[in-house]
């Protein structure tokens, strides 16, 4: 009897636990987009169930019947009865991926075990049991009688008809008294476009940008005090019963809202009027909260790997300069995209790790885990936020990058603390190795003085630049007495580590004066150097063994060719 009830338990966990290895034997089986809730994906495909577990729909009827194998005849099935093959909903329209493969393609895929359009009346009798329902939202402190609501959208705006548009509007908040707000609840108005959005705080209740629906970036010099957010997936966030965000008389009287469109099909044809209800109440709590935000602002994942992790710490010496005392942390949210699979907050102290924020083992970008900490959990001066980030690009073809986009990637988290008066800033985050907090906050972060350092006209920097103008020709041949040059003028703390990298980042996004011509001399002669460079370890190799292995000698003289091969294109 043990026995067979052990099959049993073993059965049923892996059909209910099992589908993220099942993912991999199908193509493209992790980024198969839900049927009826926009912007979601299906994660359980063989499932009726979109997380997974519970009974098969017809697609894992047909898979589990093919022995969990992806084979021909799946593929040339028609699962669903939509009239489209399984093998052409998911990107392997003739049939030829293997496991372990890059599919033929990621674009127009659907989901081959839902009947598609879903409320066709040929498909409507098929599906009836799709679940179409978002999360409700549950939060008791809102039925007071003494809440109030306010809610902020835009006017009906047309959405630009590229893949990713962020667009800002400011708005007024009730200023009529002293108010904590205790809960947000988003207004989506479509569906089909709304990514997230974020509301951040402004400084001046004067200023007046972005009175109407605007092109913009995150936040702006006035407003950049994150004061909320909502993303796919969410129904809202419900504040800590001892603490809430200050608006009104004595707190923030205007917010800026930024709301991201996603639109991968560049379609002219859609409008949006999306916003948020903030839920208020003169009753103020015992605490003001803000929302801090921690991670890695440089990503660079490769493709075709099944796990890449990335990491950032805000460091002892970042909460030193930003905490005047010790602030808790009573809810966070984690935030990649669709290559996100797990990602942690840690808390350390004195190099120990004290306390998990979060710990997503299997994240999903649009199933988010707002998690409520309760007890609140302590940060202190002196202490560190470490964010990872575990992303899988296994059916990626190109490099993926950190961005804005859906298809580029992030690593960021977000953490409601209090009280708000310990916290000096809103960020802790990091470029590469380096802290942002270092990088804005001191004169010479790691010994560069950034602002001189961009202006070539400051004593300092102006001979770097009339150095490489007098021994160097950008865009044209690599002159030998260059090449002295850059390596002098690379020596300099500007240019050096991830601080040259983070320098020549920010010059890649300078279109006019005299840094974007400083940046092609500096980097007129680097094919030539590289090549110096293979030249000099195949002479050390020789001179320090004897000889050189055929294998190692084969790969020096394949990165010769390469690099001679370069210079000739």
């Amino acid at each position: 009897m043990l026995p067979r009830f052990i099959c049993l338990l073993l059965l049923w966990g892996s059909s209910c636990f099992g589908f993220k290895s099942f993912q991999q034997r199908i193509p493209n089986g992790d980024m198969v987009p839900h049927s009826c809730k926009p912007n979601f994906l299906w994660h359980g495909l063989g499932h009726e169930n979109e997380l997974g577990g519970g009974a098969r729909n017809s697609f894992g009827m047909d898979f589990a019947a093919a022995g969990l194998k992806w084979t021909k005849e799946l593929c040339e099935k028609d699962s669903d009865g939509d009239g489209r093959t399984n093998g052409q909903e998911l990107g392997d329209p003739n049939c030829t991926w293997k496991e372990n493969s890059t599919p033929e393609t990621n674009q127009g895929l659907s989901h081959p075990g839902v009947c598609e359009p879903h409320d066709s009346d040929l498909c409507k009798p098929k599906n009836t049991w799709l679940n179409c329902e978002l999360e409700s939202f549950k939060c008791d402190a809102i039925k007071s009688p003494e809440v109030k609501n306010v809610t902020i959208r835009f006017p009906n705006t047309s959405v630009p008809n590229f893949e990713t548009n962020y667009f800002c509007m400011t708005f007024d908040l009730p200023t009529d008294g002293d108010y904590h707000v205790i809960a947000m609840t988003p207004v989506i108005e479509n569906k089909n476009v709304m990514h997230h959005i974020l509301l951040f705080g402004c400084d001046s209740d004067k200023q007046g940008e972005a009175s109407g629906p605007t092109a913009c970036e995150m936040g702006s010099v006035q407003c950049n005090t994150l004061f909320g957010a909502w993303t796919v997936g969410s129904a809202g966030q419900c504040l800590y019963h001892e603490a809430g965000i200050r608006i009104g008389q004595k707190g923030i009287k205007r917010v800026l809202m930024q709301v991201h469109w996603n639109n991968p099909e560049m379609r002219d044809d859609y409008s949006d009027s999306s916003g948020m209800t903030l839920h208020y109440t003169p009753k103020l709590r015992p605490n003001s909260a803000v929302m801090l935000m921690v991670g890695q602002w440089y990503l660079e994942i490769p493709p075709g790997r099944e796990r890449h992790a990335e990491s950032a710490v805000c460091s002892k010496e970042d909460t030193h300069r930003l905490l005047t005392g010790p602030i808790k942390i009573v809810r966070a949210l984690n935030h990649m995209h669709y290559l996100g699979r797990e990602e942690s907050l840690e808390i350390i102290r004195n190099e120990k790790r004290i306390a998990y924020v979060t710990n997503e083992t299997t994240y999903s970008y649009d199933r988010p885990k707002f998690v409520t900490i309760s007890p609140p959990l302590e940060i202190q001066p002196g202490d560190e936020i470490k964010t990872t980030c575990v992303f899988k690009s296994k059916n990626k073809k190109k490099t993926t990058f950190s961005g804005r986009g859906t298809s580029d990637e992030m690593c960021l988290g977000f953490m409601v603390v209090f009280p708000a008066e310990n916290l000096l800033s809103r960020t802790c985050t990091t470029w590469r190795s380096l802290s942002l907090t270092k990088l804005y906050r001191d004169l010479n972060p790691y010994g560069c003085n950034i602002t001189n350092f961009f202006n070539l006209s400051h004593p300092d920097t102006r001979p770097l630049l009339e150095k490489l103008e007098n021994n160097c020709k950008p865009f044209s041949i690599c002159l030998e007495e260059c090449k002295e040059v850059v390596k002098e003028v690379r020596k300099h703390p500007c240019l050096s580590g991830d601080v040259g990298k983070y320098i020549v980042h920010r010059a890649a996004q300078m279109f006019n004066g005299d840094f974007p011509r400083f940046l092609s001399l500096l980097q007129s002669c680097d094919v030539e150097m590289l090549k110096d460079k293979q030249v000099q370890r195949l002479t050390n190799n020789n001179e320090s063994s004897g000889s050189v292995s055929p294998r190692r000698h084969l790969e020096l003289i394949v990165s010769f060719l390469c690099v001679t091969l370069i210079l000739l294109i």
